[in-house]
């Protein structure tokens, strides 16, 4: 009998949540290895608003804890699916095959998903989640209703999630914001001084249509509008709704005369990164990030760049400053409009080893997880922390 027809044999034999549970996880896997994670901004208005209600906290971070939880759902999903598919298992052998397997099946998808190992934070959250999430299904695996019930709601929680895309008055004000400053694009000058004046016309755009209202949401268009304008348009197609700005050779066109510390690449680096972080959250756009650098740092790439990464962190710190609360909000739109330099939005860039080959960054760095990597990474960290626009 071969392997495949006695894994036949057995799976049918097995009682039907059994069988349900194994192909629901089997799916609920490749759901997560290809599904966007997360998808823009996280969780669904009305998760984001209950959080508010009941916290009383501001949406910023209303988002963040809806957000949170309904990724720890997905996850948390894995445990609960592998405990029911291993109900008949004895539990001397269950109980260390569920808490060890939901954990690294989640790492595994991620993995997948993000296209590099997730950086620590986001390590620690998937492992620690998928574990509960194994014990929620251990403790409740001989209550086949009980299992059912928290099976369908986690994972509807998480299917609702995974669906979100830019909400409609946040899109509005994305596209407001970018055909404003298109319009002003055509009179800003070339390099470093170009940056900054587009900078201050989305801030500008911003600040006007706060007045008496949260400068949170304007402040997010603003960094999405210049995203898409100055980054790359597929920052719109990560938000779920494209915008119509007209032929992208225009854009294409501004992004080589706009530069950030001399150089175009820097500019497009802190644009993607800072949309990205306001699309999604700081994390996962340092995810992003890293997974794009190792990826040049291949035959054929420009090699790794701690230079870019110092671009991709000081874009990710504009964003949060720009967006963490009403307050800090309306902070960067007073220091923005007062004046700001390349020197307040970028880190200094010495010696920030870049052209690092993939075999380089393994011997010489220890890869993405090593000691140097870490150490370098922490010192542009250092240097953003520094710089008093972003306190």
């Amino acid at each position: 009998m071969s392997a495949a027809s006695g894994f036949s044999s057995w799976f049918t034999t097995q009682p039907l949540p059994v069988r349900i549970a194994g192909v629901a996880l089997a799916v609920w896997l490749v759901m997560l290895c290809v599904l966007p994670d997360p998808r823009p901004l996280g969780a669904p208005e009305w998760t984001v608003h209950l959080a508010q209600r009941l916290t009383g906290i501001a949406e910023p971070r209303a988002r963040f804890v809806a957000t949170t939880l309904l990724r720890g759902a997905g996850v948390g999903l894995i445990g609960v699916l592998l405990a029911v598919a291993m109900s008949g298992w004895k539990s001397r052998t269950a109980v260390p095959a569920i808490l060890v397997g939901a954990p690294l099946l989640a790492l595994v998808a991620k993995w997948i998903n993000f296209g590099a190992i997730p950086i620590w934070p986001q390590l620690v959250f998937i492992l620690l989640v998928a574990f509960l999430g194994g014990l929620a299904g251990l403790a409740l695996r001989r209550n086949w209703a009980a299992l059912g019930a928290l099976a369908v709601v986690t994972g509807g929680l998480a299917v609702w999630a995974t669906s979100t895309g830019v909400c409609n008055d946040l899109y509005a004000a994305w596209q407001g914001t970018a055909r404003h400053v298109l319009d002003a694009a055509a009179d800003v000058p070339d390099g470093d001084e170009g940056f900054l004046r587009l900078l201050e016309i989305a801030f500008a755009y911003a600040e006007d249509n706060s007045h008496g209202t949260d400068a949170v949401l304007p402040n997010r268009a603003a960094i999405l509008a210049l995203g898409k304008i100055l980054g790359d348009d597929n920052v719109a197609r990560v938000g779920g709704r494209d915008l119509d700005l007209g032929p992208p050779e225009d854009r294409i066109s501004l992004r080589r005369r706009i530069l950030l510390g001399g150089r175009g690449d820097l500019s497009q680096h802190f644009w993607v990164s800072a949309a990205l972080a306001a699309l999604a959250d700081e994390s996962r756009s340092l995810a992003v990030g890293l997974s794009k650098e190792e990826m040049d740092s291949t035959p054929g790439g420009s090699g790794f760049s701690f230079v870019d990464m110092a671009a991709n962190s000081a874009g990710i710190r504009l964003a949060a400053a720009a967006t963490r609360t009403e307050r800090s909000a309306h902070t960067m739109q007073t220091r923005i409009r007062q004046g700001v330099e390349v020197s307040d939005l970028l880190p200094s860039l010495r010696e920030l080893p870049e052209g690092i080959t993939r075999d380089q960054l393994q011997a010489d760095f220890g890869g993405l997880s090593g000691a140097e990597t870490r150490r370098l990474l922490g010192e542009i960290d250092r240097r953003i922390a520094e710089l008093p626009l972003y306190r």
